[in-house]
């Protein structure tokens, strides 16, 4: 009796309410290798539908979206070299499959970086500044954790790190309140963020270990430099929609450039709001003193 061989990569999808695709999800990931759903305590039954779709569930109250990833990297049980992180509205495509399998363990890289071609209303996304979408999402488990950030969170990276060529899918179709629900919670814990480094008590990484090349310079512009523009959500569109040509996506186009304004007005709101709670909170401290 023949034994099976060990997987070289195992995927871990993190979930709150997916119940609406999860199934596809775990599907089109096990074909990479052993799936790990972890579930931030959904109330909609994604628990009950990836186990039968074949993944390993494993349950943790969320913290944040860093903390759930890291805790997840160290608890759920993964045991293969290889770990491969996948968004419940993500594919792996048959390319890039190939090319994981093909590529790892042949080389010095301890990641590589994916690109991610987003479909939004149903159509492929190719301009706007949102293609290339380059993620860290295949590493050797145990050389690499995320930084210590709430939301757009990065792999901090122990060794070298490669680019795959093949790309993977972000499939948008989920409807617009939810769409929007996601966002509010994004622009909650973006806020969040300008307002530690504001006090300077941000404890995400240095972008110099996060990046490499050009990726370094526009994560360090994007965490520095724009929080401090002026009329932010107006350069934001003009910035997707005509220099970046997210005209040539059409309808889809128009309406991220305007969907991603908005967000940017949110988290300004947001952070205006937290800041003169943050200095009411200082001047009674000082006053106590």
């Amino acid at each position: 009796m023949t034994t099976a061989p060990e997987p070289l990569v195992e995927v871990l999808i993190p979930t709150f309410n997916e119940a609406e695709h999860i199934a596809e999800t775990v599907a089109n990931a096990r074909k990479l290798g052993p799936v790990f759903v972890l579930d931030s305590l959904s109330t909609d039954g994604t628990q009950a539908l990836a186990h039968a779709a074949g993944a390993t569930v494993v349950e943790h109250p969320f913290i944040d979206y860093a903390s759930q990833k890291n805790w997840g990297l160290e608890h759920a049980g993964l045991t293969a070299p290889w770990v491969f992180i996948l968004d419940a509205d993500e594919r792996i495509t048959p390319a890039l499959r190939e090319e994981v399998l093909g590529t790892i363990g042949k080389g010095a890289e301890t990641g590589y970086y994916v690109n991610r071609l987003l479909i939004f209303m149903g159509r492929t996304v190719r301009h706007g500044g949102l293609y290339p979408s380059w993620n860290l999402r295949l590493f050797r488990r145990g050389s690499a954790r995320y930084e210590q950030r709430a939301v757009h969170e990065h792999v901090i990276c122990d060794g070298p790190t490669g680019f795959l060529r093949a790309e993977m899918l972000h499939i948008r179709r989920e409807n617009m309140t939810r769409y929007l629900e996601k966002h509010i919670r994004y622009a909650d814990l973006e806020s969040n963020e300008w307002v530690k480094r504001r006090l300077g008590e941000s404890s995400g990484a240095p972008e110099a270990s996060l990046f490499r090349s050009r990726l370094r310079y526009r994560q360090w512009l994007r965490r520095n430099f724009w929080p401090r523009v002026p009329l932010r959500p107006l350069w934001r569109f003009f910035w997707m929609y005509f220099l970046r040509l997210g005209f040539l996506d059409g309808r889809a186009g128009w309406h991220l450039a305007r969907l991603m304004a908005s967000y940017e007005y949110m988290i300004t709101l947001l952070y205006q709001e937290k800041m003169r709670g943050a200095g009411a909170r200082l001047t009674k401290s000082e006053a106590g003193d």
